[in-house]
């Protein structure tokens, strides 16, 4: 499917969609403003029309490029055939660290783009441009001999999502607040947590 900004010079239109997902992840959809958009983008009012008629037509180009921006990259490396969850887990997980920090302004979008939105709703947007089930990312083919007897596996596998997700809701924090620490520093705290959990649940 063609890209409707495929005719927008390639620098308008990184900063357009910076500025959008910007605006839209500070904001959210009924109180961001275009003009604060086009004026961070530094483009006209009238061009930002001239590829989208309404603000809602933008949002919803901005949802789908932030789903794809993680989506295909994940698709294409998350190696469902690795039957080591945990490691599966550590690379899901690097990737998308590494995909926010290039596109910073994903992260703030990434904070409110799935708001009101139920489980299945967000499966269907991330599905539509990644052929593997969401569902699958951490539960199929799975060697659960790799666990000690006795650990619940399923609950395992949450507790370790759980934990990671505190992270990286503790790396925005830490961003909001002006402090970036660096993509190794992150990886390492990533590390370290999955090593703990791999010498604790594995036997």
């Amino acid at each position: 499917m063609a890209d409707i900004l495929d005719k927008m010079s390639p620098d308008k239109k990184v900063r357009l969609i910076n500025a959008a997902m910007k605006e839209f992840g500070e904001n959210r959809f009924d109180k961001a403003s275009t003009n604060v958009i086009v004026k961070e983008a530094g483009i006209s009012k009238g061009l930002l029309y001239h590829y989208f008629r309404t603000k809602e037509e933008l949002y919803n180009y901005i949802f789908d490029y932030a789903v794809k921006a993680v989506a295909l990259p994940i698709a294409e490396q998350i190696g469902l055939e690795d039957r080591d969850i945990i490691r599966r887990i550590e690379r899901i997980t690097k990737l998308k660290m590494k995909i926010l920090n290039d596109i910073p302004a994903l992260l703030d979008f990434s904070k409110t783009m799935y708001a009101g939105m139920d489980y299945e709703e967000i499966k269907k947007s991330v599905e539509k441009y990644n052929p593997i089930p969401l569902d699958m990312y951490y539960s199929h083919n799975i060697d659960s001999t790799l666990f000690k007897e006795g650990v619940d596996v399923a609950i395992a596998i949450r507790t370790i999502q759980y934990t990671l997700e505190r992270l990286g809701e503790i790396y925005m924090i830490q961003r909001n607040m002006g402090i970036e620490p660096s993509m190794d520093h992150i990886f390492c705290e990533v590390e370290s947590f999955l090593a703990h959990f791999r010498n604790t649940l594995y036997k």
